[in-house]
């Protein structure tokens, strides 16, 4: 077996994973194998990071005979022993559970259970149609954030230049398996910010400016719309946006901007106890029968559901689930609810805030 371990200087931010825990309790891991099934391969190299004195302390086991795997896995075990993490890159699906099942293989029993698993592909995934890129592999995420990573190995000829190596000598091939997995730990270092993606499962967004805007649309309609400008509690690693029901949004860093549309129109608001209720065809609308019954009966009729609603015209925004009550309908079989945006709302930017936080978190859901 040989071990490989020295001090890697980096630019990487700890902020994020210092919101889950201590930055030194947490261990960055990554494996080279000699195919995807557990069953039918064996675990070459293991590689892993630990923050030490603002630096990275690397070190790799690799079995240079091929015979040597249980003495890696024991020795990665007995290492990873005080970690409190591992933090890994799509390790949910893979690394780890391949360390499982080899683990079981040669009777060395396991990763302790209270052992944290942060996997920075299962960060991403719930946002992956809002960053917009090609593909999700590590390399791909790394080239957008920036990691300057300039190993270009990919994992599926691992198997082959380890085959060279045991089989031909061929020191080089070694090299190139030791030097990836070292670019792979590097780049899950620099990947740590995908942690930060969290804050956009429950945003809790400050608005700093609210804009309304004019426009005319494709046929030829006056409308209306918001901006809200916004700063989340900390930045992101890369640019999201997408909209749904007609909002959009795009966050890059940590600034953020929302549009919503406003619908300055006539809206019904229906009562729920419509048997309570005269309709008065005359003047489109329903009211009480406590005071209805100084109509005439010939101008009045019992309201049914669809008729029991009084009108207002006003400005309004779009709700889905009661952030603001009472709520408006266009009609009483519709889908769509609004709320009134009124003067006092214009002026509140807790509430903006408030709002913004609902909208994003309804457009990410959607």
């Amino acid at each position: 077996m040989r071990i490989c371990s020295k001090q890697i200087v980096l630019q990487t931010e700890d902020a994020a994973l210092s919101e889950v825990l201590p930055a030194e309790r947490a261990l960055i891991l990554n494996i080279e194998t000699t195919g995807i099934s557990a069953e039918r391969s064996r675990v070459v190299l293991i590689g892993c990071m630990r923050r030490s004195a603002g630096a990275w302390d690397l070190i790799q086991w690799f079995d240079d005979t091929g015979e040597e795997e249980r003495l890696i896995l024991s020795s990665f075990l007995l290492y990873a022993s005080e970690a409190d993490a591992l933090v890994t890159y799509g390790g949910d699906r893979f690394d780890l559970s391949f360390l499982r099942k080899r683990l079981a293989e040669h009777d060395l029993g396991t990763i302790p259970e209270d052992c944290l698993s942060l996997d920075l592909y299962k960060e991403l995934r719930p946002y992956k149609k809002f960053a917009g890129l090609p593909d999700y592999k590590q390399m791909t995420v790394e080239a957008y954030v920036g990691t300057d990573r300039e190993d270009t190995l990919e994992g599926a000829e691992i198997a082959k230049l380890y085959n060279r190596f045991l089989h031909f000598g061929a020191r080089e091939a070694a090299d190139q398996i030791l030097s990836h997995n070292e670019a792979d730990l590097c780049g899950i270092a620099q990947l740590l910010p995908l942690l930060h993606l969290r804050q956009l499962a429950e945003p809790s967004l400050t608005v700093r400016k609210a804009q309304a805007n004019y426009y005319t649309d494709h046929e030829g309609v006056r409308r209306e719309e918001m901006f809200l400008f916004f700063r989340l509690p900390a930045p992101l690693p890369l640019s999201v946006g997408g909209m749904a029901d007609h909002c959009l949004f795009r966050i890059d860093d940590a600034e953020g901007v929302l549009k919503i549309p406003i619908y300055t129109e006539t809206m019904r608001y229906f009562y729920a106890n419509y048997k309570d209720y005269y309709f008065l065809p005359e003047e489109d609308m329903a009211i009480h029968k406590y005071i209805a019954s100084y109509v005439d009966k010939s101008h009045r009729l019992q309201a049914r559901p669809e008729t029991c609603y009084t009108k207002k015209t006003a400005s309004f925004l779009p709700e889905w689930d009661l952030f603001r009550t009472p709520f408006f309908k266009r009609a009483y079989t519709d889908d769509e609810i609004f709320f009134e945006f009124g003067t006092d709302m214009k002026k509140d930017r807790e509430t903006l805030s408030a709002y913004a936080s609902y909208v994003l978190a309804h457009i990410l859901r959607s």
